[in-house]
């Protein structure tokens, strides 16, 4: 039922959510995954799963989808998780969220399946925007992405009934990719792609064009939510209205002001704070190419994943994963380099 305090508490999550990404992204560094940075042609592809993965889903029995959302969740708590509890304790913890959330669905608890998938987005969110950030997704990119968005959801949402088919699977379902802070057929709620861009904007708007330009996307973001609910109560729109087709131009209006203000976006190092001139003076890259052919010279076999710290190769495996598990049982307590030989 849409009721102000209910209104109220998902704009305290949400913003929650915003806030806590723009305090991760800056404290703790993901693994980079080894395909490497983001480009335009990860965007298209994002944009075409975006399009094709809701469809599939219809195929789908309702349990199937809550499992394939569940798996994702888990290795998305996870990811976040461990640069700040370790990776060990964030794979318990994550098992343990999972499990408590199916635990209570079995039980009947919806208030509490209602909780705990809540948490479960929050955390994923926060996790899967940085990684996003951190491995070069620029503010042209997430414009470009927020565009296409706002286009589909036109169609699938405001035009369509693709996105109310999906609900209608998903609600009441645990691992809904729904951040619902009520129950029943028409739960007060956000959805997860909602989140991911209302989290992902502010943060490489900072990276971008500095901290005025985040909490101006952070405020926007939010604000429109406030509007649309505002409308939602009043009758002057319907429930399910397609929120991205309103913060889509909102993020392409507000790349465009920064681009013609600022100019170019400025590079990493610079969001950092590490001066250009001292990006490369530490050998950094001379030690990892020496102790990489080093491993080689071992006649370490081909396809072997390795963990590299300095000018020495710490630990190694059949998988990256592996590897950075071996790293971590010698006792290496940072996030090493880990390279496929």
């Amino acid at each position: 039922m849409i009721t102000l305090p209910n209104l109220a508490l998902l704009d305290v999550v949400i913003a929650a959510i915003v806030l806590g990404a723009l305090g991760y992204v800056r404290r703790y560094s993901l693994p980079r995954p080894p395909i490497g940075y983001s480009t335009t042609s990860d965007v298209l592809i994002m944009s075409c799963l975006v399009v094709v993965m809701p469809v599939g889903y219809l195929a789908l029995p309702g349990p199937a989808v809550s499992a394939v959302f569940g798996v994702l969740f888990l290795a998305s708590v996870q990811m976040t998780l461990a640069p700040v509890i370790g990776g060990r304790r964030a794979t318990l913890a994550s098992l343990l969220l999972v499990a408590v959330t199916v635990a209570a669905a079995v039980a009947g608890l919806d208030g509490m399946v209602l909780a705990f998938n809540a948490l479960l987005i929050a955390i994923s969110v926060i996790g899967v925007t940085s990684l996003w950030a951190q491995t070069g997704m620029s503010a042209g990119h997430v414009a470009a992405f927020a565009t296409v968005l706002a286009v589909y959801d036109l169609f699938a949402t405001g035009l369509g009934d693709l996105t109310d088919r999906f609900l209608a699977q998903v609600v009441g379902q645990p691992f809904a990719p729904l951040l619902a802070v009520t129950g029943g057929t028409a739960p007060v709620a956000a959805g997860l792609g909602d989140c991911l861009m209302l989290a992902l904007w502010p943060m490489v708007a900072a990276k971008a064009y500095g901290r005025v330009a985040a909490w101006i996307g952070a405020v926007a973001g939010i604000g429109l939510i406030v509007l649309v609910e505002i409308g939602f109560a009043t009758g002057v729109l319907r429930s399910g209205m397609a929120f991205l087709t309103v913060l889509g131009p909102a993020i392409l209006i507000q790349y465009v002001l920064w681009r013609l203000l600022r100019g170019a976006e400025r590079r990493t190092y610079a969001w950092l704070g590490v001066p250009a001139s001292g990006l490369d003076t530490s050998g950094r890259v001379e030690r990892l190419t020496g102790a990489l052919r080093a491993a080689q010279t071992a006649e370490t076999p081909s396809g072997t994943w390795v963990a590299v710290d300095g000018d020495a190769v710490i630990a190694h495996g059949p998988t990256p994963g592996t590897a950075l598990r071996a790293a971590r049982r010698a006792g290496y307590e940072g996030t090493p380099f880990v390279k496929q030989m």
